[in-house]
């Protein structure tokens, strides 16, 4: 789906508040990056290395370089996210200290929206 117009405003507002956005989506990689792009979650010239994994991927590396990435100011994206990645990615936010919000539009993500502090189903303008 293309991102709604309020969306580039809502990461920007973000941005000044000091919140950090992560993208965690089933999408395939080059997808969530060009969307992430379009949404300015990472600027034109900026690079996805480090920035931009799979679920697999970045389940796949060693704890403490888990910890590391999500630590690291700035937006990242996670595609092709399975429900177990979106529940470990969020609780590994809540144990390294962050208050996790999280919006979700499927039943894939229920577990995740109920594991973080703030889940925010998103109903009648997602998947019902």
């Amino acid at each position: 789906d293309p991102p709604r117009d309020e969306v580039h405003k809502a990461i920007e507002d973000c941005r000044k508040a000091g919140i950090k956005v992560v993208v965690i989506t089933g999408d395939n990689k080059s997808t969530a990056e060009a969307i992430c792009q379009e949404i300015s979650l990472f600027s034109g010239r900026e690079e996805f290395r480090g920035k931009s994994f799979t679920g697999k991927e970045f389940m796949s590396l060693p704890t403490r370089q888990q910890r590391d990435i999500l630590s690291r100011p700035g937006g990242l994206v996670f595609s092709r996210a399975e429900p177990k990645h979106k529940q470990d990615i969020v609780r590994m936010l809540k144990d390294a200290g962050e208050i996790v919000a999280m919006t979700g539009d499927g039943v894939n993500d229920a577990p995740a929206l109920k594991l973080a502090d703030i889940g925010i189903a998103m109903g009648i303008t997602g998947t019902e």
